[in-house]
């Protein structure tokens, strides 16, 4: 497996204008995967177009099609009503993942849960909760919303991003060992200071992370990266993806 491509990577391109779909237009021919686009960097207008395009180049590269929701999945206790929109979104477009936010569970009943089930049995596009650099994404409330979810056997994969532990004080290592065997997802970052910097550039153990990771999870990288050094952060990842034990 290769390493993956998140559109955060072009996020001062985007900023400055460009479209999604014409900053991964330059991954044609790279060494990749998959791609995510995100929904925050759309223009509500152009999106549905936007979205074609990206689907037909996908299909083109043999990339599968990821989305990333700028939202919240549980919201205390209601479930955000604006699922169904995009399951039905990513039907049309050919979206193979859709990652969400996990929010607020704790008061989302048994009967809320298998709703929720029944709903995602109805699409074929995978779904994944995130842990959120806030309360409800500490180790601690995380394990506990997960095992909640795990329990009701609701059928919702795991995006594990290492970056987002800094800003909560919790240690990126310590999370992977507790759910290492629940990720499906993994969004890659390096952090120095809070800030988002090149990899083995700060204080995340990536690489030993990366080699224990099951061959079979696709690895996004998910923070800017300027495009001269673009090219140098994909072979970084890949050669560790090139050593992973295969499940």
């Amino acid at each position: 497996m290769l390493v993956s491509i998140n559109t955060a990577v072009f996020s001062n391109e985007v900023h400055s204008g460009s479209s999604q779909f014409s900053c991964l237009k330059e991954l044609v021919n790279k060494p990749i995967d998959n791609i995510e686009v995100r929904g925050e960097f759309f223009d509500d207008k152009t999106k549905d177009d936007e979205l074609n395009k990206i689907d037909e180049l996908c299909q083109q590269n043999n990339w599968k099609f990821f989305y990333s929701i700028p939202e919240e999945l549980f919201q205390t206790n209601v479930i955000n009503n604006n699922l169904i929109e995009y399951l039905k979104m990513a039907d049309k477009h050919n979206i193979d993942h859709l990652k969400i936010s996990m929010g607020d569970s704790s008061n989302i009943t048994q009967n809320q849960l298998n709703d929720l089930t029944k709903l995602l049995k109805q699409f074929k596009t995978n779904v994944t909760i995130e842990n959120q650099p806030n309360d409800n994404g500490t180790i601690e409330n995380f394990t506990e919303q997960l095992s909640k979810l795990k329990e009701a056997k609701v059928p919702l994969g795991y995006t594990f991003d290492s970056g987002n532990w800094y800003w909560i004080y919790e240690c990126p290592s310590n999370a992977f060992s507790v759910f290492n065997n629940d990720i499906t997802v993994f969004h890659l970052k390096d952090i120095k200071d809070k800030e988002t910097v090149m990899l083995d550039t700060g204080a995340t153990d990536w690489k030993n992370m990366l080699l224990k990771l099951s061959d079979e999870i696709p690895v996004f990288l998910e923070y800017e990266i300027s495009p001269k050094h673009l090219d140098e952060q994909i072979q970084q990842v890949n050669e560790i993806l090139s050593n992973r034990v295969k499940s």
